[in-house]
């Protein structure tokens, strides 16, 4: 079993906070090759020259979005399994580790998946406080950094729906869930999310309630 690591970041305009992503990798413990992919989305600031002096693999391409960032990250991808992080995101203390053990418990186990907590980035102002409104208990159902999935799981479900700006981690996970393979789901916390002033659901929220309606006919069934 090919126990190489292809951590994928997708970042668009991301030079605030990546290098506290990269470095929430970096103090991780990982029994294998570990490689740290950043797909800069088109951004206009100093992203691909952070990812670069931070000894990531960098690729640039035109704003595309996550999900085809995501998947190209994959197709490049030389580990045999999949850790996939947003660019604002942190990984809490021993993640890899914890989405490992189920693995070395049973082989077959196709992907591993822990929980999330929010938190509020510390750079926005008192009078913006009451704008961003975190969840207050930890929870599940968030893909990108909580989760380890075999490289060959793509090949099986397929890639992410690049015609979806939003929502789909949530598409792929139903038809991950369809596919009858092995998935573990943890009670660890194992992500930090950042709640800040441009999260994509604060700045493209009317895309974001148009994707999840769609996907919400397709689980009905309807077209």
């Amino acid at each position: 079993m090919n126990n190489g690591l292809s951590v994928i970041i997708p970042a668009y305009n991301a030079e605030k906070y990546l290098k506290e992503a990269v470095s929430s990798i970096r103090k991780q413990e990982w029994n294998g090759g570990m490689e740290i992919i950043v797909i800069d989305d088109g951004s206009t600031d100093r992203t691909a020259e952070i990812a670069a002096d931070e000894g990531c693999v960098v690729i640039t391409q035109n704003r595309q979005h996550a999900a085809h960032a995501r998947n190209e990250g994959i197709r490049l991808a030389k580990g045999g399994w999949i850790f996939l992080l947003d660019s604002d995101d942190l990984c809490e203390e021993n993640s890899l580790e914890k989405l490992y053990a189920p693995v070395i418990d049973d082989p077959e186990t196709a992907a591993v998946f822990g929980r999330t907590r929010d938190f509020v980035s510390p750079e926005i102002p008192p009078e913006e406080l009451s704008s961003v409104v975190p969840r207050t208990e930890p929870y599940e159902g968030i893909l990108p950094g909580c989760s380890l999935i075999k490289r060959s799981v793509f090949d099986t479900v397929g890639m992410f729906d690049e015609t979806l700006k939003s929502g789909e981690t949530i598409d792929w996970m139903m038809k991950l869930r369809a596919s009858g393979l092995k998935t573990v789901q943890l009670q660890d916390v194992l992500l930090k999310r950042r709640i800040h002033l441009t999260n994509t659901g604060r700045t493209d929220r009317k895309e974001e309630l148009k994707n999840y309606a769609a996907l919400l006919r397709k689980r009905m069934g309807g077209s």
